[in-house]
């Protein structure tokens, strides 16, 4: 039996709304979100289903106040392959020089000299992995650096995220291919980088949607909890948590998730599971470590998040 959401429909690791209310949340589906009724789900209050989360395939709990019965039935995985759809990056010009102590030149990847960078794609040692990730994240220095601060009407977490992935080698976009540029793609062509004519800049609210529709295709794979999360993170790779407001005229949020380190670890409950990641941000305040504050099930801001790991 397949079932539609009526409405944004949060699905839950248990037939239950905790006291916090968000804590069990997988992830939030749109209205229009076809679901399939698993064996075992009941027809009460809760439906225990499956679905797809973008190209993800997830199941849980889902409030049967907020579904429909449908004839309607999954959509196919069928996402093309990466080689079809290039990374894109503005290129630079010959001598042009963005640093983190200015804040001209946001829509482009730094290269200041003297800048840390490494590729955690190409190194086999996972304890090099962590320390190369860390000594990024040292350098980048997102609470002291002009680049990221923030004004009273802007904030740069989309800014800070596209650097952290650039220096640790793995790639999310600062812009990204617009309708004009997938018509020559699709035709088997390459576009050329022309800004605003190919490629358009990202926010935090499209990077929601770019994870879903494109994460996968350049390595990103989802995961539906927080203890999950820190530990593939912990295995010497970068982790992304991204919300989508619901009001799109004001700004989501993205994170980067990093390894633990003797000093800085996640939150943690008294089984040991992780609750809160350790987390870095620019935002309204920026912040190089922090924990504890799981802002991306808030919903009333927020109509959808997901959290990313960078397989290698």
């Amino acid at each position: 039996m397949n079932f539609i959401t009526t409405d944004w429909l949060n699905l839950r690791t248990g037939p239950v709304i905790p006291q916090d209310k968000g804590s069990n949340v997988i992830g939030v589906l749109p209205p229009q979100t076809i679901v399939e009724k698993l064996p075992d789900g009941s027809e009460g209050k809760w439906v225990h289903v499956k679905t797809l989360l973008g190209q993800n395939p997830a199941d849980g709990f889902a409030s049967s106040l907020f579904l429909e019965q449908t004839d309607k039935t999954l959509p196919g995985q069928d996402a093309p392959p990466a080689a079809v759809i290039p990374a894109v990056h503005l290129i630079l010009s010959p001598g042009k020089t963005v640093r983190r102590s200015e804040i001209n030149g946001r829509a482009y990847h730094l290269n200041e000299p003297g800048m840390v960078q490494t590729d955690i794609t190409q190194t086999a040692d996972s304890d090099l992995r962590i320390k190369n990730i860390h000594q990024v994240v040292d350098w980048i220095d997102v609470e002291h650096s002009a680049r990221y601060a923030p004004t009273s009407t802007n904030t740069y977490c989309n800014i800070y995220a596209y650097d952290l992935s650039f220096g640790t080698g793995v790639y999310i976009p600062r812009v990204w291919w617009n309708e004009k540029a997938f018509k020559v793609i699709e035709a088997g062509g390459t576009p050329d980088i022309i800004y605003e004519k190919t490629v358009t800049e990202l926010n935090a609210n499209a990077l929601a949607d770019w994870f879903e529709n494109y994460g996968n295709l350049f390595g990103w794979t989802r995961v539906f909890d927080t203890d999950t999360l820190q530990a593939k993170v912990n295995t010497g790779t970068l982790g992304i948590i991204v919300a989508q407001r619901i009001n799109l005229n004001r700004s989501g949020h993205i994170v980067g998730i990093l390894p633990e380190l003797p000093d800085h670890k996640a939150t943690r409950d008294s089984g040991n599971k992780v609750i809160s990641p350790l987390q870095s941000q620019a935002g309204a305040v920026n912040k190089k470590y922090f924990t504890g504050n799981n802002w991306w099930v808030n919903p009333n801001k927020f109509r959808k998040f997901g959290m990313w790991v960078r397989e290698l």
